[in-house]
């Protein structure tokens, strides 16, 4: 669960100065992030508090400091409590898919019945709250990751594209949705089953790649640079951008930097990503045409 601008009807102590409470005070958290070929580990996990008041709630039993990881995908949300002899947190790559939030609360273990200190902002000078069990009273948003864990083989990366169908459509039109971990294209009926029929015959594959998958990608990455949001944040949203760039760094033997995205031509890149299938689907074509009794002279252009 990440706070992000949520507001609390009592002082927050936030490790963002923007949306803290307390004038000096300070809250933070550091680890060392490790993947092995079975588990996801935070080592050396830190909490730093800058905080007489907040130490003094902790010592005395009225809070304590909780680390919450988050997946979305899996469904995944547990809770660790730090202390000062923890282990590492230890986490199952098969439990974890996609993005991962880390954050670090403190949090109430009973009601505090006069909560005031004198690191309040001045607005909260004059007034005493009461917290709840379970209330949280201090913040760090923490980090945002990405896992991508396939269980028969991590190595291999699904495709970044998924085709679907749409009765609904009535102009004959391709639709193309960005999803956080698919390019979802969505054909009309009759079309999608023309090509769920077709579309593992070999010698038709280039064509599809090129009329269905180069557009598609083109538009996904016009979109992407649209929004003028920095690599990192992408890959950390977009599974099947951060794929993307993986192929990228393979094909360019460099990485891909915000510089050269910005000014990347999308339609170019499609077609290196996916071994330029649109030189190769008019080979196909015109060896079909071939294999198929030639070429009708009266309609040349």
């Amino acid at each position: 669960m990440r706070v992000g601008k949520r507001l609390f009807p009592y002082p927050i102590l936030n490790n963002n100065k923007m949306y803290s409470q307390y004038k000096t005070s300070t809250l933070s958290f550091q680890y060392n992030e490790v993947i092995t070929d079975n588990y996801f580990i935070l080592e050396d996990l830190q909490c730093h508090i800058e905080s007489e008041f907040m130490k003094s709630l902790i010592y005395d039993g009225y809070a304590e400091v909780i680390c919450v990881v988050e997946c979305t995908q899996t469904m995944l949300r547990s809770h660790y409590k730090i202390t000062d002899d923890m282990n590492d947190i230890k986490i199952p790559l098969r439990d974890l898919n996609g993005k991962v939030d880390i954050s670090l609360f403190i949090v109430a273990k009973k009601d505090i019945p006069n909560f005031k200190c004198s690191d309040f902002l001045d607005d909260y000078n004059d007034y005493e709250f009461f917290i709840e069990k379970n209330d949280i009273i201090g913040v760090d948003d923490g980090y945002t990751g990405r896992i991508e864990f396939n269980e028969k083989d991590n190595s291999n990366k699904s495709s970044i594209f998924l085709v679907i169908k749409d009765n609904g459509i009535e102009d004959s039109s391709m639709r193309i949705e960005l999803a956080d971990d698919k390019i979802i294209i969505t054909l009309p009926e009759e079309q999608w089953n023309e090509y769920e029929k077709t579309k593992k015959i070999k010698k038709f594959q280039n064509l599809y790649f090129a009329i269905i998958a180069v557009p598609a990608l083109s538009y996904a990455l016009s979109e992407m640079q649209r929004t003028g949001n920095p690599i990192d944040h992408i890959r950390i949203e977009k599974s099947w951008f951060n794929a993307f760039c993986l192929a990228y760094e393979s094909i360019h033997g460099e990485e891909l930097t915000d510089e050269i995205f910005i000014q990347m031509n999308p339609y170019f890149e499609a077609q290196r990503l996916l071994n330029n299938p649109v030189v190769k689907a008019l080979d196909d074509v015109f060896g079909l045409t071939i294999t198929m009794g030639g070429i009708d002279d009266g309609n040349q252009y």
